[in-house]
């Protein structure tokens, strides 16, 4: 359990970075102030997870975003991380019963998934394959991206405000009915797999939320 209870920390509750560095990120990515790319920008963060920590902002003319900021050396420090485990596959695979799990092409492929996930260009690409995979979908909704306010290390999306499934609020609500929204959510992954091939391989509650409607 409490491992559990430590991994769900990351999903939305990693320590923040210090005040003014999201600034000085978007400013140095999009080449200009942030008082010129939005009307309002919250600096407190709204989560924080493991690889950059999300602010609630408002664009020019209005519409509600959210601006996704990679956390300050998180390349750098990621990297280290690699190379450590890089080193003990290398012994690893040396153990005669170890060596049939092939730690070395395990790491090396964990490294490769790892570099995607820090390319927020990626993850704008993949916002925008989903909302055209499920747009003839009425209970599925993907926030829409902004690329033109978008970089490798900063993604901004629709601002989409609804229920985490971990909240308890959620149960103890008489009009949700929660067994359509479980076959809902059954039937978007049968169908982003199946049909698709194209799916959300991270499905925790920071990732999904209910929709009011």
């Amino acid at each position: 359990m409490s491992l559990a209870e430590a991994l769900q920390k990351v999903q939305t509750s990693v320590p923040a970075d210090h005040a003014g560095w999201e600034r000085k990120m978007i400013e140095s990515d999009l080449e200009r102030p942030l008082e010129t790319l939005f009307d309002d920008f919250d600096t407190v963060p709204l989560a924080s997870a493991s690889i950059g920590q999300v602010h609630l902002a408002r664009l020019p003319g209005g519409g509600d975003v959210v601006v996704k900021v990679q956390h300050a050396g998180i390349q750098r420090r990621m990297e280290v991380d690699l190379d450590i485990l890089a080193g003990l596959a290398q012994l690893a695979e040396k153990l005669p019963e170890l060596e049939p799990y092939r730690p070395q092409a395990t790491v090396a492929e964990f490294r490769r998934v790892v570099r995607r996930e820090l390319d927020f260009l990626r993850e704008a690409r993949n916002l925008q394959q989903f909302a055209r995979n499920f747009r003839g979908n009425s209970h599925v909704r993907i926030p829409r991206c902004y690329p033109e306010l978008s970089t490798s290390r900063v993604l901004t999306m629709e601002w989409l405000d609804g229920w985490r499934f971990s909240e308890p609020a959620l149960r103890r609500d008489s009009s949700i009915d929660l067994s359509a929204v479980a076959r809902h959510g059954a039937e978007m992954y049968l169908e982003m797999i199946f049909q698709h091939g194209f799916y959300h391989a991270d499905p925790h509650p920071g990732n999904l939320v209910l929709l009011a409607d």
